[in-house]
């Protein structure tokens, strides 16, 4: 693991057993947590009332994760992402008063964990209210980019999801595809930063540790974690570092387009005009016999969760052509492989494992279909009405101390060479899990 802890370079870790306990106490109070801050009008007065909900739904979240571990937690929920967030950078910038008051206890993994109190979340309230209010705009939206941009005949991608965590095997998987030879000539998120997008969090935990391959494209798709602050970090500081124009992106060569979707700024649904834009680049890409291959943050159908059906019904008609090859997603914290879809014909693929530590689905009553050298397995998921999938299972051992409960991160590359598509599924240290190739 490389996780950083002195007082120049920490990481501070927000557990829901830190934080429930005094939540629901200040929760619980007669008097408003937000009473006596400024009201800036019936506006401000909605989103104290706003805030004040949403701080309920979070400790009810966070109760329910109490007793599954002390480890990162970033639910599918604003309000609880980004009280997360809140807490773990105002613990951040208060660490050395913490250490020194007894607040922060080093965890196994290497990070500190911030203990709160009742006291300490009253007092923050006003603060937090303060810092709400900068995210609560979105950011504006940027068209998508009508050229694609040009990647060699013989293209070789490292692609990420679900990965901006800064711990576990996300700087492993990192390390791996900055040091690989012949070196990467994309490099790709599928999106998620936690616990909500953050400037401070894109900044911490994703651009600084960004694999870096000179001469690589880069690039990264908005999610609803990035959307929770209103796409601050993203459209502020991911796209301008990676000199990507808009949140969309579209790159190809002889044989293949690739273009990456945008289903987080309408959250699991495509912008107005993504849809008419896509089929304009497959028309094209269909009189040069090119296969296109599609990259999204959320899912359009899922083996163990539900499906997407917005993004789906806008892109129906060149799904039911069968003009899509293979799509790439993330969202669902699994690795996922499935059969070709028999009406649209696309091979689908779940990457969203390389940096979250999420727990293990109970798959050992399931068909084994194959078994890795580091003791993980591919298990058979058979689910009406979508592909059946291949799920990877075994253990994390990133999450030092509580291997077992959690699954194992990774990445995905692929080899585009000639008109087929060469697949590898990694452990974070580089160790094929799976190779399949797509012709």
């Amino acid at each position: 693991m490389s996780e950083r802890n002195d007082v120049r370079d920490h990481d501070v870790l927000i557990s829901p057993r830190g934080v429930v306990g005094g939540l629901r106490a200040m929760l619980r109070r007669e008097a408003s947590p937000f009473e006596g801050a400024a009201s800036d009008g019936p506006e401000d007065d909605a989103l104290k009332e706003q805030i004040g909900t949403g701080l309920e739904e979070a400790v009810t979240l966070f109760e329910a994760q109490v007793d599954r571990g002390a480890v990162m937690f970033a639910p599918d929920h604003g309000p609880g992402s980004l009280l997360q967030a809140f807490l773990a950078e105002t613990a951040s910038g208060q660490f050395e008063d913490l250490l020194r008051g007894g607040k922060l206890d080093p965890s196994a993994g290497g990070e500190y964990e911030a203990k709160f109190d009742e006291h300490d979340l009253a007092g923050w309230a006003a603060s937090l209210l303060s810092w709400w209010r900068r995210l609560l705009k979105k950011q504006p939206y940027l068209g998508p980019p009508e050229t694609p941009d040009r990647i060699p005949d013989h293209a070789r991608i490292a692609i990420l999801g679900d990965w901006g965590s800064g711990r576990y095997g996300a700087p492993v998987s990192a390390a791996t595809i900055a040091s690989a030879r012949p070196a990467y000539d994309m490099v790709l998120h599928l999106g998620d930063v936690y616990y909500a997008g953050t400037s401070k969090e894109v900044q911490q935990r994703f651009l600084d540790a960004w694999p870096k391959v000179p001469g690589a494209l880069n690039r990264a798709l908005n999610s609803n974690h990035e959307m929770y602050s209103g796409g601050q970090g993203y459209f502020g500081l991911t796209l301008p570092a990676f000199n990507q124009p808009a949140s969309c992106f579209a790159a190809e060569n002889d044989q293949f387009l690739i273009v990456g979707l945008d289903t987080g700024y309408d959250e699991k649904d495509l912008t107005s005009e993504q849809a008419p834009w896509l089929t304009r680049l497959v028309e094209r890409a269909e009189a040069r016999r090119q296969k296109v291959i599609l990259f999204s943050h959320h899912q359009p159908y899922s083996a163990l969760e539900g499906p997407c059906p917005k993004i789906v019904e806008k892109l129906l008609p060149l799904l039911s052509r069968g003009r899509v090859f293979a799509w790439y997603w993330g969202h669902e914290h699994r690795a996922a492989v499935y059969d070709r879809h028999s009406d649209w014909g696309l091979h689908g693929r779940l990457v969203g494992h390389s940096g979250f530590p999420y727990f293990r689905d109970k798959l050992v009553d399931r068909p084994l279909v194959h078994s890795n050298p580091d003791g993980s397995q591919w298990r058979r998921v058979v689910r009406a009405g979508v592909p059946d999938a291949m799920v990877l299972d075994g253990t994390n051992p990133y999450v030092v101390g509580d291997e077992a409960r959690f699954g194992p991160n990774g990445h995905v590359t692929l080899e585009l060479d000639r008109g087929t598509l060469i697949e590898t599924f990694h452990a974070p240290d580089g160790l094929p899990l799976l190779t399949n190739t797509l012709s």
